[in-house]
């Protein structure tokens, strides 16, 4: 389907154009694509092409208004195959006029032809002879000057002469009795190029009063279709005419014609005169041309330019609402998840159906405001107005809040609810409280006293037939392993009698504050473990660290003696001596005789499991280290400022030890292999044993690298 004319969204875009009327960009487009139609038809108006143009306009302009108003789908589609057959066929059918509109253009920003000035002065009095001569004697002639656009079709349809030009010659051609006097002579630069060729006849209605010759027609057909210049010569008056740019002007003496010759030929020193000349000429060509207008038809005449400027802006008008159809075309989209609101609900009824909480809606609007819409920029209600207590059908009714007369809701998903309301009723309830988890709760505590609910009642609120199946109130509580009291903010479930929770109800307040009073038990106490270490570990090793699992036990046993116990309860002994890394160990419990160590559920824990880490002890060291020389070629001598640096090490004592036993473990190096004679600034090797970090004070050292000069071997005295 060719969806480039929105005739059916047109009374939308017509409020869009208003609209963005607002906004500076688009009266300049209009204004722009105004004034380009307006030229176009002011340069159609006077050929034939424009009596087809205004029955094409009239003809659109029909055919848009019936299929917009009736909205006739058959008939729209015709429509839009037609005009796009009319948008391809539109540069066929007005060639001629927008070839002459584009070569104008191209002569009015100057380019232009120049010709050397010896050929002007050559070809000039030539032609001006001869067509004279013509005149006198009232014989017809046709010459046409070639311009810069070839003619090698229509030279191709006379007798190819390729003769230098003489008056002698175009007067001999043009003679009645000669073969080749009836067609016209082409001329290129000085040269008669071809005789007897045919030209292609005007379309145009030759001024009144002028004479319908076929050498007329001629040579304004030759000059649409080309930037040439023809020259007529009248056989029955001898009048002299001048065909350019689809223009006739006629009854010309010599020294207008010697003005259009030198302007063709030398546009920009044709005439001494100059410019005003050329337009003096213009005028009074125009003049001969066009018959006096009364101040009738000049009012006519205005008229007709602003009805032509009035098509003008109403062709832009069109071709702004196709553009913006095609740049910025309406789409139609799902847009899901929009909140429902029940609104105007009577105060004395409830909803008890089961009512969506969001809706879905089909929407158009264009593709600039689709990208930014959301689902929270549109508003989803169901009216309760006026309802009584009943089921009802309520429609859903959903609007855009952005850009709101861009954006077209068309179907919503779904499009009503059957919505039931009921008389609303009230009732005071005790809330009681439930304990989910009382298996949790440790061995060694227990629940001291009642379990209560802060406020003990509330008011429950909903549709009757609801309120009077509620028989519990009840809110719940997790210990979770719970040793102190515990106290939360709950929510309210409402139960029937057969336990049933129910819902469509509300409570006031929505949540109590349930306190579970939690103590320990007079014969037990919760200690900590506490484990008991002997030995020493490696040398330049500490212990890091000590896990304990479980780390906390409950002591069963008389009341007194778990006081005299304490805070913790000892291991037996866990010797470590020489231990240099992690020991993992089941260590047995030291507690008195008449207590035993209990777990959580109150089964007899008779030992714990003990980790112990053992960690090299962190320590630094301070080296003074000499710098060494490597890769010293044989004879070098090296110099070292300074020979020695300081080197600090930081990490585990044990290596230190070894490092402080045995200061050759730490070197620092200096490669001079690739280095030549001369002073260096060198960053030295540290060569170290792992694990340890480093620092060299100071970074660089500076070597310096001398070679002996060779001493030459003495030479032998002379013989002679």
């Amino acid at each position: 389907m060719l969806d480039f004319l929105p005739l059916d969204r047109l009374p939308e875009n017509l409020a869009y154009l208003i609209y963005s009327i607002r906004q500076i960009e688009t009266v300049f487009d209009l204004l722009l694509v105004s004034l380009t139609y307006f030229g176009i038809l002011i340069l159609v108006r006077r050929s034939q092409a424009a009596v087809l143009l205004r029955g094409i306009l009239v003809l659109a302009l029909f055919a848009v208004g019936v299929s917009a108003l009736l909205q006739l789908p058959t008939f729209t589609w015709v429509l839009r195959a037609a005009l796009v057959l009319g948008l391809i066929a539109t540069p066929l059918i007005f060639q001629p006029e927008l070839r002459r509109g584009v070569e104008r253009l191209g002569r009015t920003l100057g380019f232009l032809q120049i010709r050397p000035t010896e050929l002007v002065h050559r070809v000039v009095p030539v032609l001006l002879r001869v067509t004279t001569n013509l005149a006198q004697r009232r014989v017809g002639g046709l010459i046409v000057l070639e311009g810069t656009t070839e003619l090698n079709d229509v030279i191709g349809t006379g007798v190819r002469l390729h003769a230098d030009l003489s008056a002698d010659l175009l007067e001999t051609i043009f003679q009645d009795k000669t073969p080749l006097h009836d067609g016209a002579v082409v001329v290129r630069e000085d040269r008669v190029v071809a005789a007897a060729c045919v030209l292609p006849l005007s379309e145009q209605a030759l001024p009144e009063g002028m004479h319908q010759g076929t050498r007329h027609r001629a040579a304004l057909g030759i000059s649409e279709k080309s930037n040439c210049l023809a020259v007529v010569v009248s056989e029955e008056t001898g009048a002299i005419s001048v065909a350019e740019n689809g223009l006739l002007h006629r009854d010309l003496d010599s020294t207008e014609l010697r003005e259009y010759l030198y302007r063709f030929y030398d546009p920009l020193q044709s005439n001494s005169s100059g410019l005003k000349g050329l337009i003096a000429i213009k005028r009074s060509n125009n003049q001969r041309i066009r018959s006096p207008r009364s101040p009738r038809a000049a009012v006519i005449n205005s008229f007709g330019l602003i009805a032509t400027f009035l098509t003008a802006m109403l062709l832009a008008v069109a071709t702004w609402l196709i553009v913006a159809n095609q740049v910025n075309p309406p789409q139609t989209e799902t847009v899901s998840d929009i909140a429902l609101r029940l609104t105007n609900q009577p105060k004395d009824l409830l909803v008890v159906s089961d009512v969506p909480q969001t809706v879905a809606a089909v929407i158009q609007a264009p593709q600039d405001v689709l990208s930014a819409l959301t689902p929270q920029s549109f508003r989803a209600t169901a009216d309760l107005a006026d309802l009584g207590a009943d089921v009802h059908r309520v429609e859903v009714a959903v609007t855009s809040s952005d850009q709101r007369d861009r954006v077209r809701v068309i179907s919503v998903d779904p499009t009503a609810l059957d919505v039931e309301l009921q008389p609303k009723a009230s009732q005071v309830l005790t809330v009681a409280v439930s304990i989910l988890d009382r298996e949790t709760l440790p061995f060694s505590y227990d629940i001291a006293g009642e379990v209560t609910a802060n406020p003990t009642q509330l008011v429950i609120t909903g549709p009757s037939e609801i309120v009077d199946q509620v028989a519990r109130a009840e809110a719940t509580v997790q210990l979770k392993g719970a040793r102190n009291t515990v106290r939360e903010d709950r929510p309210v479930i409402l139960k029937d009698a057969a336990g049933n929770v129910l819902s469509g109800l509300t409570t006031d307040p929505e949540t109590v504050e349930v306190t579970v009073p939690i103590n320990q038990r007079f014969n037990t106490r919760d200690t900590a473990v506490h484990v008991v270490i002997t030995g020493t570990v490696a040398p330049g090793y500490w212990i890091s660290n000590i896990n304990v699992d479980p780390n906390t036990v409950t002591l069963l046993g008389p009341p007194t003696t778990l006081e005299e116990i304490g805070s913790f309860v000892d291991t037996i002994p866990v010797d470590v001596s020489g231990v240099a890394g992690e020991i993992v160990r089941r260590v047995p419990l030291a507690p008195p005789a008449n207590v035993s160590a209990l777990n959580e559920s109150g089964v007899t824990e008779g030992s714990v499991e003990v980790t112990v880490s053992v960690v090299p002890q962190q320590g630094n060291l301070r080296l003074t280290v000499p710098v060494e020389a490597t890769g010293l070629r044989q004879g070098d001598t090296v110099a070292r400022s300074p020979s020695s640096v300081d080197v600090l090490l930081a990490g585990p004592l044990p290596i230190l030890n070894q490092i402080n036993a045995d200061n050759k473990l730490v070197r620092v190096v200096v490669d001079v292999t690739d280095l030549v004679p001369g002073t260096h600034t060198v960053t030295p090797t540290l060569i170290f044993p792992e694990g340890l970090r480093t620092t060299v004070v100071p970074n660089a050292v500076q070597i310096r690298i001398e070679r002996p000069t060779p001493t030459p071997e003495p030479t032998a005295p002379d013989a002679g």
